[in-house]
């Protein structure tokens, strides 16, 4: 069976919903929609009410949207990664297993009809002894291929929740998870650290006191510091700015403690202003040729890539 000229790409996470056209050969995107209807929220909304079960509640929802994409090409075959096989998404699915190559071979897929000859591909996560993931490891599968001329490595995905996965010549053998994004959100909203930050965007007039909490993040840890934020403001007077980036060093710092005396490779991806926090911060310790960086350019193709490699082995 010969590919699809086009296929839809659905990347439905936590918080964001999105909808890509895509022309298979090329992956050049001809239109795209998004929403910021996740599952979290689409669960909610789900459990509110009691007419639809939870698969026809997301089918509808996914129908919908794609009747805003160009009418000639709304029948093609959709792709879904992230996190819509999972228990609170459309239809879940059992995660596969540690290790996976760069063809995703072993990955759970399901096909499902949205009607009327119409398609949706479901793709199931990852697991291991340590963690879980659901997208990161379709990115993974795309990434691959600029992995390859460096032979091994540990590839980092910051986020919410930050996956750290290890890689050897073609395969993707070892995963570690860490709450790194959501674990800010919680300390800087609920915590008593709240009035003593004040959410900024990344700014290098501000790079002293990220690595201020890098350095104690990645030295001394997280929890013997963390009352250190509230102090800097009320017995020092500094601002709640400064204690923003203080915060977020200190944070990714300790994720990234244990590659301090690493001499491996570490790829590095993420959007814009994640890549510049942890570049900052990796810079003071990783060999500058050991640190590969991926810009987000990268990152959006490869999702592309990875769900073309699993159309591929439908296609088979």
């Amino acid at each position: 069976m010969s590919l699809p000229s086009h296929f839809i790409s659905c990347d439905w996470g936590t918080t964001n919903f999105r909808l890509r056209l895509v022309e298979t050969d090329s992956l050049k995107v001809i239109s795209e929609h998004k929403t910021d209807q996740g599952v979290k929220t689409l669960y909610q909304k789900f459990s509110e009410q009691n007419e639809f079960d939870q698969k026809t509640y997301y089918l509808n929802y996914l129908r919908n949207q794609i009747q805003e994409l160009p009418a000639k090409y709304r029948h093609h075959l959709v792709i879904s990664s992230g996190m819509s096989t999972s228990n609170i998404g459309l239809l879940e699915l059992p995660y596969a297993a540690l290790p996976f190559d760069k063809s995703g071979e072993t990955f759970v897929h399901r096909k499902i009809s949205l009607g009327e000859e119409q398609e949706l591909l479901l793709i199931s996560g990852i697991k291991s002894e340590t963690g879980m993931m659901r997208g990161e490891e379709v990115q993974a599968l795309g990434l691959e291929e600029y992995l390859i001329p460096y032979e091994r490595g540990v590839l980092l995905l910051p986020g919410t929740h930050c996956k750290h996965i290890s890689y050897r010549q073609g395969s993707f053998y070892a995963l570690k998870n860490f709450m790194t994004g959501e674990l800010f959100e919680v300390l800087g909203n609920k915590s008593i650290l709240a009035n003593s930050i004040e959410k900024s965007e990344w700014d290098a007039n501000h790079k002293k006191e990220f690595l201020e909490g890098f350095h104690l993040g990645l030295t001394a840890g997280l929890t013997p510091n963390l009352l250190r934020i509230r102090a800097r403001h009320v017995v020092e007077n500094k601002s709640k700015k400064e204690n923003h980036f203080m915060l977020s060093g200190l944070l990714i710092g300790d994720e990234l403690s244990y590659l301090k005396n690493t001499a491996e490779n570490v790829f590095l991806t993420a959007p814009k202003t994640m890549i510049e926090l942890y570049r900052t911060g990796l810079e003071t310790f990783i060999d500058p040729s050991k640190l590969i960086v991926l810009n987000e350019n990268i990152l959006e193709r490869a999702l592309l890539i990875g769900q073309r490699k699993i159309l591929e082995q439908h296609a088979t």
